[in-house]
């Protein structure tokens, strides 16, 4: 691209108008590759100043949506292609290329089914957040303590309140 892609005020040093031949250019891009990153660089534009836009406009907001959900459906589209499809890989001898074999790459087939049967095949590990399951009812019982504690406390006050 040739020329500047934003005007900036001399006051704030933020962008005041964004040309949209640029912008548009990053949307393409966003909605093919899935990444902000990738499609600010390829477009010349500051990934500070496409953030600003998105703050501050909603119809830029939306373009930003769309075009993103576009690009991780077809991120999306890729894994399984890759997972379930496959991929042809070229096969070697002896430094000549003698044929070609079709290649599953398992750990995203593994990830689809993370995904979709996450009771199935998903982590069974406990989260870190809470613990296992098995002691919520012991978190529960603690809860409902506080709960009495706190409410016998707004008892008294209203109580020393009143009287």
């Amino acid at each position: 691209m040739t020329g500047p892609t934003t005007k900036t005020t001399s006051r704030s040093r933020m962008p005041a108008a964004l040309v949209p031949r640029a912008a548009a250019h990053f949307f393409r891009l966003l909605a093919a590759s899935g990444s902000v990153s990738y499609a600010a660089k390829r477009s010349g534009l500051s990934r500070t100043v496409l953030y600003h836009y998105k703050k501050t406009s909603p119809a830029f907001a939306k373009r930003w949506a769309d075009a993103l959900e576009l690009g991780v459906a077809r991120v999306r589209d890729e894994v399984f292609r890759r997972a379930v499809v496959g991929i042809k890989k070229p096969v070697f001898q002896r430094g000549q290329m003698v044929g070609k074999v079709k290649v599953y790459d398992n750990r995203l087939l593994w990830s689809l089914l993370k995904a979709h049967e996450r009771e199935t095949y998903g982590d069974k590990r406990p989260s870190r957040e809470g613990g296992a399951p098995f002691d919520l009812a012991r978190r529960l019982d603690a809860a409902d303590e506080r709960i009495a504690k706190y409410e016998a406390e707004l008892r008294a006050a209203a109580k020393q309140k009143n009287s």
